[in-house]
């Protein structure tokens, strides 16, 4: 691949390489989730038309996870930068912060994205789901359907964007454990066709049964050790991991509403933090980097406050009972799993804590609640010094998908 021409980045602050970005989105278009559905499950996903908004019913529930599943007015990219540094001086609603703009064309379409990332001077960029994060939990009741879902919103993606066609655009098509040996077969199919990377949600696997289990329970070991055999990625990015239940014990709405919060909402993270602390704490200590020693997670628009912590806990029980672990549980969290850091944290504090060669720069282009563009991130990680800040732009991701 030639060199990329490089703009630039807004802070003043800019490398002279092409940086990679490990959370891009695309925005699906009406039919992601119905273009390829069996005919038998068409009826699990439809658009109406509610208070004079057009908005998606899935499974006779209304989607929540994106204020406007038509994306047609949609956030500008970074108009809610001053949102999530904390800096709301003004005390101005969400509504009155975000700048709305209409779809832009390269959002959708996969070669306009490209001369975008030209622009951008991004090589390569995982773009992530932006509906399809919120789908998983609303089909928790009928696994069946959720399956076929699943698999009709894959076929959208490899067909719009394909999962890895040059190495600029690698997409990772969605699974979910909540029928283990469908998702073995959704996988085979997936990794025939190119994939390089799946996305999974944060949080235990659904159950319909109400009993939800821990990802890393040996029942699903089949799953994971072809994950780890073909040298899978796996991306887990924020959604609704149904976490807002336990908000309901507090006596607020567990309802999932995206950005929408209140107070205790943002200081519980029971959207971010909590569901993806919990993940890896199960990964870990229910052994399942032991049992797959090649698996590799990426966590992705999930922060890094939680790491220390995690880091911190893993210590304490492992200095009291090393006799429950077959290694050291921190070494293992640093070994496998790869962190992509909100704007917001101190970098410099990641690295210390979890290593350099395991940060990845994830912009959420183009959400609101991203950057208004990849590169304007770059003085943020002045701080690591030059070589770890090349590991964090681009070295890692790189080795990562070996593109």
């Amino acid at each position: 691949m030639t060199t990329l021409d490089i703009n630039p980045s807004t802070t003043g602050t800019d490398v002279d390489y092409a940086i990679y970005d490990a959370d891009q989105h695309y925005y699906e278009p009406a039919d992601a989730l119905t273009r390829h559905l069996e005919p038998q499950y068409r009826s699990v996903v439809k658009w109406a038309d509610i208070g004079g908004r057009k908005t998606v019913i899935i499974h006779g529930k209304q989607l929540t996870v994106v204020p406007n599943p038509t994306y047609d007015p949609v956030g500008a990219p970074g108009s809610l930068e001053v949102y999530f540094r904390a800096e709301n001086h003004d005390a101005k609603e969400l509504r009155d912060i975000v700048t709305m703009q209409p779809i832009q064309p390269e959002y959708r379409d996969r070669d306009l994205r490209i001369a975008k990332l030209d622009e951008q001077g991004v090589e390569q960029a995982w773009l992530i789901p932006s509906m399809g994060l919120g789908i998983e939990e609303m089909l928790q009741e009928d696994p069946e359907s959720a399956i076929a879902v699943f698999r009709a919103y894959n076929r959208w993606l490899d067909e719009d964007w394909g999962y890895d066609r040059d190495g600029r655009i690698i997409t990772g098509p969605m699974i979910t454990l909540i029928d283990v040996g469908a998702a073995e077969e959704e996988l085979d199919r997936v990794l025939a066709l190119g994939a390089r990377m799946i996305i999974m949600k944060a949080g235990p696997v659904a159950s319909p049964h109400g009993r939800p289990s821990s990802p890393a329970d040996p029942k699903y070991d089949r799953f994971w050790a072809k994950v780890a055999e073909s040298g899978t990625l796996v991306a887990i990015h924020a959604g609704d991991a149904g976490y807002t239940k336990y908000l309901a014990d507090w006596g607020e709405s567990p309802r999932y509403t995206g950005l929408k919060s209140t107070p205790l909402t943002e200081v519980l993270s029971v959207a971010i933090e909590r569901p993806i602390f919990d993940m890896m704490a199960a990964m870990i200590c229910h052994g399942l980097f032991d049992r797959h020693p090649a698996l590799k997670i990426a966590t992705l628009e999930l922060g890094a406050a939680w790491v220390p912590e995690l880091h911190r806990r893993l210590r304490v029980t492992y200095g009291k009972t090393p006799q429950l672990f077959r290694r050291d549980p921190v070494e293992s969290f640093r070994e496998h799993v790869w962190i992509a850091p909100f704007y917001e944290d101190n970098i410099a504090n990641l690295r210390d804590v979890h290593g350099a060669d395991r940060i990845l720069l994830g912009s959420d282009w183009p959400h609101p609640e991203g950057l208004a563009t990849p590169r304007g991130w770059i003085g943020d990680f002045v701080d690591l010094g030059e070589a770890d800040m090349r590991k964090a732009l681009r070295d890692n991701q790189k080795a990562l998908t070996g593109r």
